[in-house]
């Protein structure tokens, strides 16, 4: 009654009892091929090739680089597919709607479920993958601004390659747990009543596999995974800026059956001891003498490149405190436009004489040669002001006026003192 109904299972009827004729003809229909050339790989090839492969692919095809988000997102896929075992054998027998739905397999409700609808079967939903990790690595300006290639050694969880993940030899797949490695729990808490709960399995730890303690994995000592040291090389873009993030995809944990998550290293640039960046352009202070303000000025920087800038200013220039000049071109490189350059402003600041440096008669030089204001009167000594530093001790802040003395007596006795002398009355 169900001749040729069942056509559309990937790879024939899922319990047998199909002829050999209409199974080979839907194991044709299977695309498990296509992953394999967008990677550029043959099917017979390792796990290492794979990963070689999608490494050369994603370093041309990478959005940052100018590649096609979406060609990218599909190398990636195909990366995650081909380099997990599990699921390059579901996608070699049933292609996409093998790896998707776990290869067709399952219990009678969920394959009824998918193909008919109806029923509350639970479907896989593709692979899972380990969460995402972050790393900070410090650069300095001057790497910034030259760009290179950092080398970080990064530690990470592989599958064990002694024993593929199973944790030793002859594994087989735990009977009780059925490989999930969970079961239900019954429990009394009291006459005819029990509680129901999901734990580990007893019989095979939670592993879902049981082995002999003999044939146990010398490298991974039965965990599945091992610590893996590798070294990440960052591409330190010109003019990158402060906390960007680079990822990289599939380099960090992974553990027998789900997909390594990806790894991402944030950028902190180090504070410069001369230079402030903001943006494409660089700020900095300079302190001149009021000679060099009034005469010209002229003085050499070590600058990020390591090349030394010879700045002066123009003839006849005078610079006023606090004045901001700026050097074209000899800020930072601009992001992603390297040929591009931002500024360099210099912020002045005068150092003036100190007091008794200037002699009487070189005053009286200065007064000849400096703007100044026009002769005045000579003042009598006696009603003359003088100027006197300024003290911020001896700053009356008394609110209503009076003398600070007032003030401070105010502070000793407590505010509102005649209010409290009105109320003993």
């Amino acid at each position: 009654m169900f001749s040729g109904g069942f056509r559309g299972f990937p790879g024939g009827f899922p319990f047998g009892g199909m002829g050999e004729e209409e199974s080979s003809n839907s194991q044709a229909e299977v695309d498990n091929k296509t992953l394999y050339e967008l990677l550029g790989v043959a099917p017979q090839s390792t796990t290492d090739d794979v990963k070689k492969a999608f490494r050369k692919k994603a370093i041309k095809e990478h959005p940052d680089k100018g590649g096609d988000p979406e060609k990218f997102k599909k190398l990636t896929e195909a990366y995650e597919i081909l380099s997990n075992p599990e699921k390059k054998d579901l996608y070699d027998r049933f292609g996409m709607e093998g790896v998707k739905n776990g290869g067709g397999g399952g219990d009678m409700g969920d394959i009824f479920s998918h193909f008919f609808g109806g029923g509350g079967g639970r479907r896989e939903q593709g692979p899972k993958k380990m969460k995402a990790k972050m790393r900070e690595q410090q650069v300095t300006l001057e790497e910034v601004f030259e760009g290179k290639m950092i080398h970080l050694t990064h530690k990470r969880k592989r599958v064990c390659d002694g024993c593929e993940g199973k944790g030793g030899a002859n594994a087989k797949t735990c009977t009780t747990c059925k490989g999930r490695g969970m079961v239900q729990k019954l429990q009394m808490i009291g006459p005819g009543m029990y509680s129901q709960s999901t734990g580990p399995c007893n019989d095979c730890g939670g592993d879902g596999t049981i082995f002999p303690e003999k044939d146990r994995c010398k490298k991974c000592k039965g965990n599945k995974v091992i610590d893996q040291e590798k070294v990440i090389e960052i591409p330190l873009e010109r003019g990158v800026p402060d906390e960007h993030d680079y990822q990289f995809y599939g380099e960090s944990d992974e553990v027998p059956g789900v997909m390594a998550g990806d790894l991402y290293i944030r950028i902190k640039i180090k504070k410069h001891d001369v230079y402030e960046r903001k943006g494409a352009d660089l700020f900095m202070n300079k302190k001149i003498t009021l000679v060099e303000a009034l005469t010209g000025t002229q003085f050499t920087l070590k600058f990020l490149d390591g090349t030394n800038l010879h700045i002066s200013t123009k003839p006849g220039e005078i610079i006023s405190p606090a004045q901001v000049k700026t050097v074209k071109k000899k800020g930072m490189p601009c992001y992603k436009d390297a040929m591009s350059e931002g500024d360099l402003h210099i912020k002045f600041e005068i150092e003036f004489p100190l007091p008794g440096q200037i002699k009487s008669d070189q005053i009286e030089q200065l007064k000849k040669v400096l703007p100044g204001p026009k002769q005045q009167a000579k003042l009598e000594a006696k009603k003359t002001l003088f100027l006197e530093d300024y003290d911020e001790t001896h700053v009356n802040s008394n609110p209503e006026g009076g003398k600070k003395d007032e003030e401070d007596d105010d502070d000793e006795r407590g505010h509102g003192g005649q209010r409290v002398q009105c109320a003993q009355q």
